[in-house]
């Protein structure tokens, strides 16, 4: 696809994108600042949301896997603007090892979701619930914050440090 019909491609989906309101912009209120979250928000919302690539964590070679994907697809992401995306969404949605641990009792609510693979709404309540009620002393412990199921505890108790 030429240089022209991908800036006409891309003019188009942001005009789809302003004209369909707030609701797909809401959804990416909790992607992290940084050079290329507005095209990453402009260009994935066209198409499918931005819901996937919030909950989609990957390497580096990934991401550029996926991004070349979605560009041979179709995505209207200009040459020079996809290493600015991969490196964004390296940045921002990092895999996370799985014998990384992460200590439940000094991990921000952003942190928890991240490398436990959590919803917002389950990391918050766990930073809440130690706010409130101080530090966890074992796994079993997370089964106390709101909205946080004690199978999926159990699940993640290899990967916690307290």
């Amino acid at each position: 696809m030429d240089r022209v019909k991908r800036c006409a491609v891309r003019l188009s989906g942001l005009c789809g994108l302003f004209l369909a309101g707030f609701a797909l912009v809401a959804g990416a209120q909790d992607f992290p600042e940084g050079k290329g979250k507005e095209t990453v928000e402009s260009v994935c919302a066209q198409c499918h949301g931005l819901r996937p690539v919030y909950s989609s964590k990957m390497t580096p070679e990934q991401w550029k896997r996926l991004v070349d994907d979605m560009v041979g697809r179709g995505a209207p992401l200009l040459d020079d603007e996809i290493p600015v995306v991969v490196e964004y969404l390296s940045k921002s949605f990092p895999k996370v090892k799985s014998d990384d641990r992460i200590n439940v009792n000094k991990a921000t609510a952003r942190e928890l979701e991240t490398a436990l693979s959590l919803s917002a709404k389950e990391a918050e309540g766990i930073v809440h619930y130690r706010e409130e009620n101080g530090y966890y002393l074992k796994w079993e412990d997370l089964g106390k914050a709101p909205g946080l199921e004690s199978r999926k505890i159990e699940t993640l108790k290899d990967r916690l440090t307290f």
